[in-house]
């Protein structure tokens, strides 16, 4: 075999990749997964439903939730937009961009 074929099977062979910054290469650095054994990595498009609630002309919510969520569950993410002279902020309720909150309870939570 040729050198080149030798080191490919030392670094993806079945006996497992001995390196770990060839690990972080070989599983990140291309479209797929090398310990999963497929070339590409899949993701799902969910669709999503969108309210948007203009309060006044600094500040707007938009949530975000499964298809089909009530705006009484407890499964939006939620953002805030406040506008102050020519800067824009979004902000995002508790903080972080978790599906979470309750979209009735929007101009009650806390963002940041």
């Amino acid at each position: 075999m040729s050198v080149i074929t030798d080191l490919y099977k030392q670094l993806f062979g079945r006996k497992g990749i001995a390196d770990g910054n060839v690990i972080d290469m070989a599983e990140h650095g291309r479209a797929g997964g090398v310990s999963t054994g497929q070339p590409f990595k899949f993701t799902r498009k969910v669709d999503e439903k969108t309210l948007i609630d203009e309060v006044d002309s600094t500040t707007t919510y938009i949530g975000k939730a499964k298809t089909g969520s009530s705006t009484s569950d407890a499964v939006w993410q939620i953002k805030k937009i406040v506008t102050t002279g020519t800067v824009t902020e979004i902000l995002f309720a508790d903080g972080d961009e978790n599906y979470n909150n309750i979209w009735n309870d929007r101009t009650s939570l806390t963002y940041s």
